[in-house]
């Protein structure tokens, strides 16, 4: 029995090892990106990253094994300076910044429905309950847009382009369109919605688009490419601007500087805000995203339920 439980033990401690290898490799990998495009994919899982770092870091002090320890230690150094900027700003960024009630406000809620989701009514249910001012929905297809009947009276501004693939968008508004245009950034066909609309007499503008997700080269080099076409398209930083939707990459991918650094665009989140897979739970991401100009102050921002998508919905409540 001694020998048994020593033998187990044994085998237990090698696991550990190579898990803390792996998170560490993983780790620094996507540090490799520019020159080998699959391994920014791993930069998605920071955060679990830190969480299994900080078990190994424990375990592997408590059992003396210094080589290890330092390894899973590393880890935790590498990921924390990823990860813990975003409660940062979540307390300090501008887009947060404590100060008197806005004058006005706009309320958005997003949406990725997922093409193949039968379950309109919840996500009709949620609309209904949120009430918001603009409503941005993704994956839509003809059959999405009949269910959402039931919401046009109260949305009479609307832009459609249903799709039977990944790539249908639509926004619904109780706002009218001061301006609209539909934007294909890559060679893939993929629109994205560009429009603006007047709220307390400041012309706003909204951008929601859906990136091709980086599945192959042709798909992450046209992700990289929309990206710098948005940019493009925000680098006025006198107009107060929004760009939401499924980006397919989180905050620390190497694409997703080009929408910020430029821009002046501020994530909207608020720390750790994951999306998806909302069926794997251990592996949730943030890869649906809100960046807001320093016009706005984020009064709140939250994931709505579940509606049998792989996405949770983003709730978000601006002042300005």
């Amino acid at each position: 029995m001694n020998q048994h439980n020593k033998i187990t033990g044994i085998s237990f401690i090698g696991l550990l090892q190579i898990g803390c290898l792996g998170v560490l490799l993983g780790s620094l990998a996507p540090l490799l990106a520019p020159w080998f495009w699959p391994v920014d994919l791993l930069a998605s899982f920071r955060v679990q990253y830190l969480l299994l770092s900080l078990v190994f870091a424990v375990v592997f002090v408590l059992k003396k094994q210094r080589v290890y320890a330092s390894m899973a230690l590393v880890a935790v150094l590498v990921n924390a300076v990823w990860v813990l900027p975003l409660y940062s700003h979540a307390i300090n960024g501008s887009a947060h910044a404590a100060g008197p009630a806005p004058a006005n406000r706009l309320k958005l809620f997003y949406a990725n429905v997922y093409s193949g989701n039968h379950q309109h009514d919840p996500l009709i249910q949620q609309v209904q309950n949120e009430n918001a001012d603009v409503v941005l929905l993704q994956e839509v297809n003809a059959r999405w847009l009949t269910a959402l009947d039931v919401i046009k009276a109260s949305y009479p501004h609307r832009i459609e382009i249903p799709r039977e693939d990944n790539f249908g968008i639509a926004v619904f508004s109780r706002l009218p369109f001061e301006s609209q245009q539909i934007h294909d950034w890559t060679l893939l066909d993929i629109p994205s919605i560009e429009f603006e609309i007047e709220q307390g007499g400041q012309m706003l503008r909204l951008i929601t688009t859906h990136p091709p997700p980086p599945v192959n080269r042709i798909y992450y080099d046209a992700a990289q490419q929309q990206f710098q076409a948005i940019a493009e398209r925000l680098n006025n930083k006198q107009q107060a601007s929004i760009l939401i939707g499924d980006l397919n990459t989180t905050m620390w991918s190497k694409h997703y500087p080009i929408l910020t650094t430029d821009t002046g665009l501020v994530n909207a989140s608020q720390g750790f805000m994951p999306t998806w897979p909302t069926n794997l739970l251990p592996l949730l991401i943030p890869i649906d995203h809100c960046l807001v100009s320093r016009h706005f102050e984020v009064l709140d921002i939250r994931t709505g339920a579940g509606f049998g998508s792989d996405h949770w919905p983003l709730v978000v409540d601006l002042g300005f």
